[in-house]
C-alpha cells in the first residue's frame, strides 16, 4: 500500500500523503451527508459513494468528477472549505479515534505511526482540494508537483521525466 496518492482534477492536480486525504475525506463525507440529508442531490450520493472508497484505498489516487457542473462545483468547494474550518476547530485527532471509524465495511484508515494526526496539515490538504477544483491552487515550481504531508510546510516533488525510448 502506497503512502502517497495523486489528487487529479480535469489534468491538473498535486500529490498527498494518504493519511491528510483520508482523514479529510473522512470530514468530508460527514460534512456531505449532512448537506445531502437536506436535499436530493443524486449526483453527491455518488460522490460521497467514491469518497468512501478513497478514503479507505488510497492506492486508487484521488480522482476529482471532471464532469461536475459549476453549480455541482460550487457545492464541492463550499463543502471542502466548512470541512477545513471544522478541522481547524476540531484540533489534532487521536489515532485511536481515527481508528474507531468505520466508512467501509472494516476497512481502516492507516495512520502511519502519526498521533495525533495534525489538524492544519489535514485542513490544508482540503483547502487544496478546493483550490484545485475553484483552479486556484497556485502553479508548482517548473518541473514540480505539490506535495502535502502531516509537516507544517507544503513540499514539493520533482516530475518524473517521462522521455519516449
Amino acid at each position: 500500500m502506497s503512502k502517497t496518492l495523486f489528487v487529479e482534477y480535469r489534468n491538473a492536480g498535486f500529490w498527498a500523503i494518504d493519511v491528510a486525504s483520508s482523514v479529510f475525506l473522512k470530514f468530508l463525507i460527514d460534512e456531505a451527508n449532512e448537506y445531502y440529508s437536506q436535499k436530493t442531490d443524486d449526483w453527491l450520493n455518488d460522490a460521497i459513494s467514491n469518497w468512501c472508497m478513497n478514503t479507505v484505498l488510497s492506492d486508487l489516487g484521488f480522482h476529482l468528477n471532471d464532469d461536475w457542473s459549476q453549480s455541482q462545483l460550487d457545492t464541492v468547494i463550499t463543502l471542502c472549505r466548512t470541512t477545513s474550518t471544522n478541522i481547524r476547530t476540531t484540533g489534532d485527532i487521536p489515532a485511536r479515534e481515527v481508528a474507531s471509524w468505520s466508512v467501509i465495511d472494516d476497512l481502516e484508515i492507516c495512520t502511519r505511526g502519526f498521533n495525533p494526526i495534525p489538524c492544519e496539515p489535514v485542513a490544508r490538504f482540503g483547502d487544496a482540494v478546493a483550490d484545485l477544483l475553484n483552479n486556484t491552487l497556485p502553479e508548482a515550481p517548473y518541473g514540480h508537483w505539490w506535495f502535502y504531508t502531516l509537516d507544517n510546510e507544503v513540499r514539493t516533488i520533482a516530475k518524473r521525466n517521462e522521455q519516449s525510448s
